[in-house]
């Protein structure tokens, strides 16, 4: 099968380039840059990937979707689904299958790495790809479009809504990081690396996992302003009993057993931490 990437904005079609042409695919890169435009490509190929940004995906898909023969399979690569899932499940002569792959370009194989799938209109073509990938050890996880979104809007949009909010205490505070540095603790020490990883990526993406998930909107970030009142209200009044049944019922939560595991896990996690922060 012949596959192309139709590429805009994000360097993720670095990967997937080569992986599938370890594969023995032929593989075309494709964008308004490129000497094979779009238009062009989507009729030649078998095997349509949008790797674009999420801000962009519903306009490049109709905008292509009018040159794009029956009997093809379609993926598109984006971070928010449902409405290029419902985009492109208006149309019933290709095959279609919504992909979310969970984890960056500086992936080197995929082993244990999570790719999240929507088979909207999945045939022959998509099979072949899909035993592919987990045949390679990807978690291949099937799950609707609906509920990813719901799903990243907390792995991903809340999380990263987390990590902003501590980067914009240092900045705020102008508290410089060797102060932080003399005095963080195990768990401000492996946090503080997750932000400077999360601020050493493209602000584009990490704006439009904000802007764009409608469930994020709607239900997350509501809930995160009316923690923060009643977080605000239990400290103010100095209530210990409420903070630590507060505390406790979050924690009851969780699954003991990876509670545990977090913690030994972060105790190897930190000591390797140390070691390169002495480097």
């Amino acid at each position: 099968m012949k596959i192309v990437i139709i590429w805009w904005t994000w360097v993720f079609w670095q990967f997937w380039k080569k992986y599938f042409e370890e594969k023995w695919f032929e593989v075309i890169i494709s964008s308004r840059s490129t000497t094979i435009k779009p238009e062009e490509a989507v009729i030649l190929w078998d095997v349509i990937i949008f790797s674009v940004s999420i801000r962009n995906t519903v306009k490049i898909i109709r905008d292509l979707l009018p040159y794009i023969p029956a009997n093809k399979l379609i993926m598109d690569f984006t971070g928010i689904k449902l409405k290029a899932s419902e985009e492109l499940a208006k149309y019933t002569l290709w095959e279609v299958v919504a992909t979310h792959p969970m984890f960056g370009p500086w992936a080197t194989s995929l082993e244990n790495q999570n790719i999240a799938f929507d088979p909207i209109k999945a045939w022959v073509k998509w099979e072949k790809i899909y035993n592919l990938l987990k045949q390679d050890g990807a978690n291949m996880i099937n799950m609707s479009s609906k509920k990813h979104d719901e799903l990243v809007s907390i792995v991903q949009s809340a999380v990263h809504f987390v990590n902003l909010l501590l980067g914009h205490i240092l900045k705020k505070k102008w508290i410089d990081m060797g102060q932080i540095l003399d005095i963080w603790t195990p768990i401000s020490r492996i946090q503080m690396l997750i932000l400077a990883r999360f601020l050493n990526q493209n602000a584009s993406l990490y704006t439009d996992m904000q802007l764009h998930n409608d469930y994020y909107k709607e239900s997350i970030l509501p809930e995160i302003k009316n923690y923060v009142d009643f977080l605000e209200g239990i400290i103010n009044s100095g209530n210990v009993e409420s903070f630590e049944k507060e505390f406790n019922d979050v924690k009851d939560h969780m699954w003991k057993s990876f509670l545990d595991k977090a913690l030994s896990t972060t105790n190897i996690i930190d000591k390797e931490v140390r070691k390169f922060l002495k480097e």
